[in-house]
This record gives structure tokens, sequence and C-alpha cells, in this order.
């Protein structure tokens, strides 16, 4: 585990460097970025000097090879086909990340080129970046010393894979990586009537739908793994073992709201649960809060609020029975066995002489699940899934080891094909070779870039509020993205949805409603023509080319 814990610090050290050198320097310049990386490098040197030898867990079985060869295959799959060129279409493998990797490279690209830090929102003028924009500012910081950004996705989604699966293994060797790659119920079963998985079922393939979409979690996954086996070692191994000094996991921590907020807050969970049954250790726990609790608090408000704004609106929120229509069809679509199987594994570990290890982690993971079914902690409920992927995640070995280990052959199969046979059927139509959905144009994107070639960096642009919209893409502030993305955030932007669309629309008074949002500039291009068909705009019906319309001052 020693090199997961050296890339994993070297990438957090780079990540918590890359922002006062940004603020000092303001904005990211090649000397600040190579600064931050060789620093990043330097921690990876000293972490790999100072961590212990790393665990020896014992060789796979035949079937645990199988899983390994299934997620090396679908981590190749799903990132060496990110994003890809095809004929004249730049194509995302999968459509649930056709908004999401959007998002990333609008972000990736405004990061290398805005001066003010904290970064102000490029999907909404005058707002703050409330984002956990770690993996995005690593990236940005390869781009910036030279890393094309798609080359830098491919090269870091496979970077991340790989800690990911190792981590896993570590955790819960086999039914830990099945837990990511093969988790959900049995919605598969609908394909037999030519039915789509996903319109019965929200816990979605959490590899398609979370690991590959969701890029904190290449950072967040592994190093929340690389926690979990370093406090099960230190608490409940025969002999104790310390795995990582207190300083890498501190950094560790630290760094983790800045990858993702919900990891941060299941391990702040996790912090008070696992002293609770390790009584001895508990001194030990307590110095590793008083150190990593304040910073995490720093950075997860830095993250809340774009660096001292108002937090984004209706975060945190009611929401019983998750995302359920009330029927028992949705638990069973959803689920399966997965629940029965897990409330039977909670009740088990009440009896006397049961393992404290897994209390330690099954009824804190448990319990945070329950939270998720009643509370959102999102404005969109469905982004519960990133905290109950870690339930999931955390469950599953000891499903294993305390319930099915000791049935029969027969009976464990059984259960093995019910947890993850629906799951392993959604995954391979998920990354299925027949699939590709088109991003954008690569000639409208090069005649996008060429016109905004010498344009400023921060001036804000009118445009359609499209996730695949080339100004966004390239990095450029616009008064109002794509509503998907706003929502789903917790922004306020109908205001100033309605302002765009007042301006783009060329209603009596709109030049002045520009010059109230800081808008210095108008493109036009067939997506606004589409857009706003009866726009009064002198330029309106001037779709064949993209061009840009200065705001009078």
């Amino acid at each position: 585990m020693k090199w997961i814990a050296a890339v994993l610090s070297g990438v957090a050290a780079s990540v918590i460097t890359a922002l006062p050198l940004s603020y000092l320097g303001h904005g990211l310049h090649e000397w600040s970025a190579l600064c931050a990386l060789l620093l990043g490098l330097g921690t990876v040197i000293l972490v790999w000097r100072t961590v212990p030898s790393s665990l020896h867990a014992p060789h796979p079985s035949v079937w645990e090879w199988m899983v390994i060869g299934i997620f090396s295959c679908a981590s190749v799959r799903a990132f060496v086909w990110l994003i890809y060129l095809d004929g004249d279409q730049w194509k995302i493998l999968s459509p649930n990340n056709l908004g999401d990797l959007s998002l990333h490279l609008s972000f990736i690209n405004w990061m290398a080129v805005t001066t003010h830090w904290w970064p102000a929102s490029p999907i909404l003028s005058g707002d703050p970046l409330r984002y956990p924009l770690g993996s995005d500012l690593f990236n940005t910081l390869l781009l910036v010393t030279g890393v094309p950004v798609n080359r830098g996705l491919i090269l870091c989604g496979l970077g991340g894979a790989a800690l990911t699966g190792y981590a896993l293994w570590q955790w819960g060797r086999g039914m830990a990586l099945a837990a990511l790659l093969f988790n959900g119920g049995t919605s598969a079963l609908v394909l037999l009537h030519g039915g789509d998985p996903d319109a019965v079922s929200e816990w979605k393939n959490l590899f398609l739908t979370l690991f590959v979409t969701q890029r904190g979690f290449l950072f967040a996954l592994p190093a929340g793994l690389l926690l979990l086996c370093a406090w099960r070692e230190e608490n409940f191994a025969t002999p104790k073992k310390i795995m990582l000094p207190t300083a890498v996991q501190v950094l560790l921590l630290a760094a983790m709201p800045l990858f993702s907020i919900h990891t941060a807050l299941f391990f702040g969970v996790m912090m008070i649960a696992v002293p609770f049954f390790a009584p001895a250790t508990r001194t030990r726990f307590c110095k590793l809060a008083l150190i990593a609790w304040p910073l995490m608090a720093f950075f997860g408000w830095l993250v809340a609020t774009g660096a001292g704004a108002s937090p984004a609106m209706h975060s945190v929120g009611s929401s019983p029975g998750w995302m359920s229509d009330g029927t028992v069809r949705f638990w069973f679509w959803n689920f399966g066995v997965s629940l029965p199987l897990a409330l039977i594994l909670v009740l088990l570990l009440f009896r006397p002489g049961e393992s404290a290890e897994a209390r330690a982690f099954v009824w804190p993971a448990a319990f945070v699940f329950l939270c998720c079914m009643i509370f959102r902690f999102a404005p969109w409920p469905w982004d519960n899934m990133k905290l109950m992927l870690w339930s999931w995640i955390v469950i599953v070995p000891y499903l294993w080891s305390v319930l099915l280990v000791r049935r029969s052959f027969m009976v464990r199969t059984v259960m093995l094909i019910l947890l993850f046979g629906s799951g392993a059927v959604t995954l391979a139509t998920g990354l299925d070779g027949r699939h590709g959905y088109e991003l954008i144009n690569a000639t409208q994107f090069k005649g996008t870039a060429s016109i905004l070639k010498n344009f400023p960096t921060e001036e804000v642009i009118a445009c359609a509020p499209e996730f695949n919209h080339p100004v966004l893409l390239l990095g450029h502030p616009v008064v109002c993205g794509y509503e998907g993305h706003l929502w789903s955030h917790g922004l306020d932007y109908k205001p100033r949805l309605a302002a765009l669309n007042w301006i783009m629309n060329g209603e009596q008074g709109w030049q002045q409603k520009a010059r109230d949002l800081g808008v210095s500039t108008i493109y036009w291009s067939a997506l606004e023509g589409a857009r706003w068909p009866n726009s009064k705009l002198p330029w309106a019906k001037e779709t064949a080319m993209p061009s840009l319309h200065p705001v009078l001052r």
C-alpha cells in the first residue's frame, strides 16, 4: 500500500500548494504549476521512504482473478475512450458522462487562464466557484505545464483506476471490486423485454455513473480506502500495525473536501465510530481529529461557499425514501437482495462474540445509508449516491466474511449471482462498443476557438445555456450555463437566465441589461438561433458561422 500512499499524498500536496500559489500569482502560471507538481513529487518520495512496507494479501482465487481482469478491462475501456475523435465529432463513450465531462472541461480550461483566485464560476457570472475542484485543478496543473487537456483526463482516469482497483483489493479483495463494478438490484431483468435498466432504477451502476463521471472519486476512493485499511490494521489486526504515519493521514483527510465533500462527510462519521469500538486507540484518533478536522473544515468552507460567499441554496433537506416512488417495486428493481442481506448482517452483529471490527465499520456505514434514506445532502437527492457508495463498499466485505462464507457452496453461489448478476449485465451494456455519444462537432469547436483566440479571458460572454456549448468548453465565463449543472449545484440562477433570455431575444433595453450583468460580448451561432428563433437582435438570422458582437458601453 505504500505506493498508493505516496502517489495520493503527492496529488494532495500538489493541489493544496496550487491554491496559495494561484492566489499570490494572480492565476496559475507555468512556474507556479511546475512548483506545485515538483512539491508533489517531493512528497511522493518522502512518503515512500516514510511509510512502512505494504500489506501482503493472500493470492487471488480463480473467481477473484476474473473480477480483477474485468475491473482492468472496464477501466481501460471507460478511460481510454473517455473522450475521443470520431471523424469530425468529439465523442463521449457513456451518456452518463456527457454533461459531467463537458463541465470538467470548462472548469479545467477556465482555471488555466483566470487571474482571480478563489476563482469565479465560469457557468454563472457574478458567482464564486462552489465545487470540489481538486481533480480538475490537478488536470489544470498538467495543462499549464504542457499536457493537452484530453490526454491529461485520460491519464488521470487510468491512474485513478489503478489506484482504486488496488485499494479495493486491499480493503475487501474480490468482493470490494465486485461491489463497485456490479451493484444494481435486479433492473437488468427489463432487458429481457427490450427495456432500459436506467428507466426503472436510481441505484445505477456505480462504476459507470459515479466512478467514471465524478472525477473527484479518482482521488477520494483510493484515499478513503487507504485510510480504512490503515484504521483496520491499527485497531483490529493481530498484531496491530501502524500503516500510515499521522502526517500522511492528516494530509489525505485535509485534501478530501477539495475532491469530494460527500467522502469527507462520511469519514467524519467513521472517525467518531471506529475509536468507539477500539478504546485503546482513542488517544491516537483524538490527536488525528484535532489536527485534521480544522483543515477539513477550512477546505470544506472554501468549496461550499466559494471562499466566503453564501453557501449553495437548499443543499440539505428532507427526502424520505430517497428517490422512491412509494412502491415495493422500486426497492426490488434498485436493490434486490442487497438491503435484506445488509439488514440481516447489521442484526447478526448484535450477537455476543461477533467481531468488534465488523461492528466498527458496518454499523456506522449502515447509519449513513439510513440517513440517506431520510435526508438529502445535496439539492438533487440522487447525489446521495455519493455517500451510499461508501456505505455499500464498506459493508460488502463483511457480508462475505460474517454472513455468506459460513454457508454452503450452493447458497454462496446463488447469493453472489443475486448480488452482482444484474450489475454485471448493466456494466457490459454500458461499456458496449456500439456506444459513443456526440459531444461537439470538431470543426465547430475549432471555429469558435479561432474567433476567441485573443479574447480577454475574464470577460463575460452571453450565449446559449447548452451543456456542450463551445464557449463553455473552451473555459470562457458565461452569463448562465447549462440549467442541469446550475440546479444540481444549488445555484440561484433563474434571475440571470431570465435576463439572458431578455438580452438574446433583443427585447427593449437589452443593451443596458447586458451591461448591468457585466456582459461584454454576445456570441451568436446556430445554437443561439435555434434557442431564440424570434430574436430581434440585428444579427439574429446570421447563423451560418459563429460570430462575436460587442455590447456598446
